[in-house]
């Protein structure tokens, strides 16, 4: 019976685990479980992802063995200024691991820096042997797990991309289809939920687009093609997004009488997501040339009033974007399948660049792990009787680094699977290791020790099952030539533990309050405010280059507006039984919803800043924008709508007016004296003020179902 692939990786980590402390003990290595640390920590599902895990530990290792040694060396008799330098450290790399493609550098980069220092300070061994030792180990471990996954079954990460890449494509087809039929507006959560299989798989691909370059020839020579096709689907997916928002602005509009083209659309974009689909299943498809002569701008407006056109123009703009994003995948996947050359592209997919601003959640989790190692070493500066001093500052070091970067953890949910770890830990130590007497018994308990936990915890929702397990396994038992047992050794480790779940808890709760509700309500109103500014940051005058504080500040609020809701949904999970979660997520697609129309609409108004239509409506639009933003800075301080009624009234008064003045300036001017982008332009700005309208009407209506009272309930 063949072996499962969750029982080959189990075995796989197992293996090298044993085979690590083998060679650990025989070269008579001191802490031989360094070495099965970073065996437990760099196991992944392929050889290329975990090469390239490893890679980051011993490039973090040697980072931090050699700012161990400057701290230690720079202030050798300077208690506080060598903590004041270790912890500051620790608060950069704690941060620097909002990095998308090196955070497990800085992980290690940090949580290594404290082991080292604090260990080397307080050991009868020179700091450079405690430095030197921790290489060799990590890097024996790194290589051990490396060259068992490259020999036993070997899994490449090109193989994976490839079927990635396949996955995605059909992701990317049924959320289409789900889009084109309007499956949100009957089943929201169906539709979300193909929404949340897409990101995955979408950032699925871009880690192994990464990784696979790393290990394949084939990957890295259309590299640059695989990392295009990642950014484009980052764009087919927002595109589907704002695509999708605009249905309501046009339901009775009868689209297909205006639009007589949309079925042969449907099938057109049908088709390219479909050969994509059969390039990856490596069948020969001999590539024929895309139709795209939809007239996009030739479509029937005639008896529409002018926020009809708006809308309507909205709809088309992103139509037209979906197919050019499509086209566009279609031809860059023809090169990496077929193998023809790049030099046949006639476009070129720009670099996504996220936005240069301060990641506040990594910010806070930085703060946090800060405040915890201060805590901790304060606790062993000043309570000298605690149990192994050392170890409760590099454990509390360890944990809050290792999760600053998931704010949605609670402290209490670290307790359950380290007790259980550390319990089977000590089971093994205390009633079976020492009656091991020959390295072959001792390396069969390791062994099934090991597999056991990879096995059990194999999926990546029990991920902090593993690493519990596997980390308070080799911590626990402590293994080394010069074995000793003591059941001393075990309580204090238990009580180690559970003093640094108690700093980080004490520091979580009462420093930065991450009950749910009070941090679902928080990020509310910081969304409110950002909107607030950027409903007022285009009136500056056309031709004014704004400031480079100004762009930061506009770069700052526009992240807030676009990752806020995100950001609230991950929080909804925790809250308190007793309120609607239901409406709680309604209220954040809401929220993302206006958030979407928001930033089409600025775009739009920054693009039309010199447009002679605009001047026209400049006074209309600066004065809605000014209103809207008194509104929402009430919102800010009170987020539960009663005060937006007033809002909603403000834009259905404004709405005909501005109406009025385009019709006049239309009719002065005449349709061929007006370029017909710079009338797309303002059919667009208008649309987009329409719907920014609705989404606030639909906050208002969505506000009142809400249980303020209960959301706002002060508790501990």
């Amino acid at each position: 019976m063949p072996l499962s692939d969750r029982a080959k990786d189990a075995v796989k980590v197992a293996l090298a685990m044993v085979i690590a402390y083998a060679i650990a003990l025989y070269m008579d290595w001191d802490r031989p479980y360094w070495a099965g640390l970073a065996v437990a920590f760099i196991s992944l599902e392929t050889s290329g992802q975990s090469f390239h895990k490893g890679l980051q530990r011993l490039g973090g290792t040697l980072l931090a063995a050699i700012m161990a040694l400057t701290l230690l060396s720079l202030f050798p008799q300077q208690r506080w200024m060598f903590m004041i330098a270790l912890s500051s450290y620790v608060f950069f790399c704690t941060y620097m691991m909002k990095s998308r493609r090196n955070p497990y550098f800085w992980n290690v980069a940090a949580f290594v820096t404290i082991i080292v220092a604090i260990d080397a300070a307080a050991s009868d061994q020179p700091a450079f042997y405690t430095a030197v030792l921790r290489i060799q180990e990590t890097a024996l471990g790194v290589l051990t797990y490396s060259i068992i996954s490259v020999i036993l079954w070997p899994r490449t990460s090109a193989k994976t991309l490839i079927k990635t890449s396949k996955n995605l494509t059909q992701s990317g087809l049924a959320l289409f289809q789900s889009t084109m039929a309007r499956e949100f507006a009957s089943t929201p959560h169906k539709y979300l939920q193909q929404q949340g299989e897409f990101s995955a798989l979408q950032a699925r691909f871009a880690d192994l687009s990464n990784i696979a370059e790393l290990e394949s020839y084939e990957v890295w020579e259309v590299s640059k093609q695989w990392k295009d096709t990642g950014r484009l689907w980052t764009r087919y997916e927002r595109a589907l997004e704002v695509w999708r928002q605009s249905f309501n602005e046009v339901d009775d509009l009868e689209l297909e009488t205006r639009i007589p083209w949309l079925s042969r659309y449907e099938a057109e974009i049908t088709k390219r997501l479909k050969t994509i689909t059969a390039l990856a299943e490596g069948k020969n498809i001999k590539p024929e040339p895309l139709f795209r002569d939809f007239h996009l701008k030739e479509i029937n407006i005639s008896g529409l009033q002018y926020f009809q056109k708006a809308a309507l123009s909205l709809y088309i703009h992103e139509l037209d974007e979906i197919e050019h994003i499509t086209y566009q995948l279609h031809e860059v996947n023809t090169v990496i399948f077929s193998k023809t050359t790049s030099s046949q592209l006639d476009f070129h997919v720009k670099e996504s660049t996220q936005p240069d601003v301060i990641n506040m959640g990594q910010l806070k989790g930085a703060s946090r792990a800060f405040l915890c190692l201060w805590a901790a070493y304060l606790s062993y500066i000043y309570f000298p009787n605690l149990p192994a001093g050392t170890v409760l500052v590099i454990l509390a070091g360890v944990y809050s680094v290792t999760l600053s970067s998931n704010p949605y953890l609670k402290p209490t949910a670290i307790l359950i699977p380290g007790l259980v770890s550390s319990t089977f830990g000590a089971f093994i130590y205390l009633l079976i290791m020492p009656h091991l007497h020959s390295f072959w018994s001792l390396g069969a308990i390791i062994f099934i020790s090991v597999f056991s936990i990879a096995y059990l915890f194999h999926s990546p929702q029990a991920v902090l099952g593993r690493m519990f397990g596997l980390a308070n396994f080799v911590m626990m038992t402590n293994i080394s030539n010069h074995q000793s047992y003591s059941f001393t050794f075990v309580a204090d480790q238990f009580l180690v533990f559970l003093i640094v779940i108690a700093i980080y808890a004490s520091i979580s709760i009462f420093t930065f309050n991450l009950r749910p509700e009070v941090q679902y309500l928080n990020l509310l109103r910081r969304f409110f405010a950002s909107t607030s500014f950027l409903l007022t940051e285009h009136q500056s005058e056309p031709h004014t280059e704004p400031s480079i504080l100004r762009q930061y500040i506009r770069r700052h609020h526009l992240n807030e507006v676009e990752s806020i809701p995100h950001k609230m949904s991950g929080w909804i999970a925790g809250i308190s039984p007793g309120l609607n979660k239901h409406q709680l997520l309604r209220t954040v697609i809401i929220l993302e919803a206006l958030s979407i129309r928001l930033s089409v609409l600025i775009n739009e108004l920054k693009f039309a800043r010199t447009s002679q239509l605009y001047e026209a409506l400049r006074q209309d639009i600066h004065g809605w924008s000014a209103q809207l933003k008194a509104d929402f800075a009430e919102l800010v301080k009170d987020p539960t709508g009663a005060t937006i009624g007033e809002a909603v009234r403000q834009c259905a008064l404004t709405m005909p007016e501005m109406e009025s003045t385009i019709a006049k300036v239309l009719e002065e001017r005449g349709k061929d004296g007006i370029d017909l982008d710079e009338r797309l332009n303002i059919y667009r700005i208008l649309g987009g003020i329409r719907s920014v309208c609705r989404a606030l009407e639909d906050y208002e209506d969505q506000s009142q179902r809400m249980d303020w009272p209960q959301l706002q309930e002060a508790r501990f």
